[in-house]
């Protein structure tokens, strides 16, 4: 089972919630995934495998692994809400025009940041998130 998956399960179990044969699915989902799904995108691909699962069931799934600090809402406009599924630091780069949301793991955001806040604030990082605005290249071509 991966880190992630592990996290995911966790959560949800010491929150209290069952972990239904949907929650499994939508966890292992979320484990195994590298792109950062749309509430939607989690729903229309896991109804293929699973054709009895709800919406309802999908998006409250994912709120709640998103209060409880195990995935990232990353929200930018009316129906673009996607999900980020690596905790760790790192910086999203989000094109406005086609909403792709790619992760950069440079030296941006130095984890020994992550060790000074727990330190000197006593205070515990979920997870860090720092959005780059910009257009991406192919739609930068598609402006040219």
């Amino acid at each position: 089972m991966s880190k992630n998956m592990e996290t995911y399960l966790t959560s949800l179990r010491e929150a209290g919630y069952r972990i239904t044969e949907q929650r499994q699915a939508i966890c292992e989902y979320l484990a195994q995934t590298e792109k950062h799904p749309t509430p939607y995108e989690v729903y229309a691909d896991l109804t293929a495998v699973y054709p009895d699962i709800s919406r309802a069931t999908v998006y409250n799934t994912l709120k709640t692994l998103q209060q409880l600090g195990a995935i990232v809402e990353i929200n930018f406009g009316a129906n673009h809400t996607h999900y980020e599924t690596d905790t760790s630091p790192h910086v999203n780069l989000i094109c406005l025009q086609c909403h792709a949301v790619v992760d950069y793991h440079g030296d941006f955001i130095p984890t020994e940041e992550f060790t000074r806040l727990q330190e000197s604030l006593a205070f515990q990082p979920l997870a860090a998130k720092l959005d780059v605005l910009g257009l991406c290249q192919k739609c930068q071509q598609q402006k040219s």
